[in-house]
């Protein structure tokens, strides 16, 4: 008897001091952010607090493996190493150059990744080899590499191949994403059949609106697949392979394809519709250069 007593009591004193600490009922204690920003080692970290307030992203250069991996495919392995916290005002610089200074605010409130993890060298293991990447994306998550003394000595070529690269992933995921795209784009080409790679024949994909995509999944004359039997499922496809050319590709680099009707129709479909709804002026990206 004794003992049971003294559990009793000692189970009241517990509930006593529960009830002591409780908080006023529907009072929610305040979610505490993910990240804190400024992460302190950086000359740039004013900057990436700004970025922060306008576009709600995250952008880090320290940050722990599960952060690398999360959100990220497991189709493909990375490795990683942590970048010099010195260089990230480089980086931001040359972000500001190949990706921000073409979209408004609003949208990339809108559409930038959740969190941008910064890395000096980002290598994708692959069939035993071992390839440098200038960018990885995931959900919501981008890890760019480069982030290092390369930057303040990049090629104008270097920056452009960067700049397509990112532009080929971004468009990637947005294509696919709850993004507005035109209706009208979709009511150009006839989309019950396969094309033609014959550039005689009435059936060639240029003549039917159609354009190589350029993309490394695809690489090829997609609308003209020996194993499509109609090509209504791959509308995406067709969208996402003009938007990926539309961002990488100069006028000049375009003057064949567009010298055809109907790739052109679907060309100012586009053009328009993004200069109207988002203020992004696709042809101002493909044809960008640098220094």
């Amino acid at each position: 008897m004794k003992r049971l007593r003294i559990y009793i009591i000692t189970l009241c004193c517990l509930c006593y001091m529960a009830c002591a600490e409780d908080k006023e009922i529907g009072e929610i204690a305040p979610l505490s952010p993910d990240y804190t920003l400024p992460q302190g080692k950086s000359p740039a970290d004013d900057r990436i607090v700004e970025l922060h307030s306008q576009y709600g992203t995250y952008i880090l250069y320290e940050y722990s493996q599960l952060d690398f991996v999360y959100g990220f495919s497991t189709s493909y392995s990375y490795l990683y190493t942590l970048p010099d916290p010195q260089y990230v005002g480089d980086m931001l610089d040359l972000l500001e150059k190949i990706w921000f200074q073409y979209y408004p605010q609003e949208f990339h409130k809108k559409y930038m990744p959740y969190k941008i993890l910064l890395a000096d060298s980002l290598i994708l293991q692959q069939s035993g080899q071992l390839k440098l990447k200038y960018l990885n994306t995931g959900e919501n998550v981008m890890t760019i590499g480069y982030c290092s003394d390369t930057l303040r000595k990049m090629s104008a070529a270097t920056k452009l191949a960067f700049k397509n690269e990112l532009h080929k992933q971004l468009w990637n995921i947005w294509t696919y994403s709850s993004m507005e795209f035109p209706d009208e784009f979709f009511k150009v080409s006839d989309y019950s059949s396969p094309a033609s790679k014959d550039n005689t024949s009435e059936n060639y994909a240029r003549a039917r609106g159609f354009i190589k995509n350029l993309s490394t999944v695809f690489n090829s004359e997609w609308s003209t697949a020996s194993y499509l039997t109609d090509l209504k499922d791959y509308l995406k496809t067709d969208l996402y392979t003009f938007m990926l050319a539309m961002t990488t590709r100069t006028s000049e680099a375009w003057a064949t394809d567009i010298a055809y009707p109907l790739v052109k129709k679907k060309y100012d479909i586009l053009q328009e519709y993004f200069l109207e709804k988002y203020n992004i002026n696709l042809k101002q990206i493909g044809d960008a250069t640098y220094e």
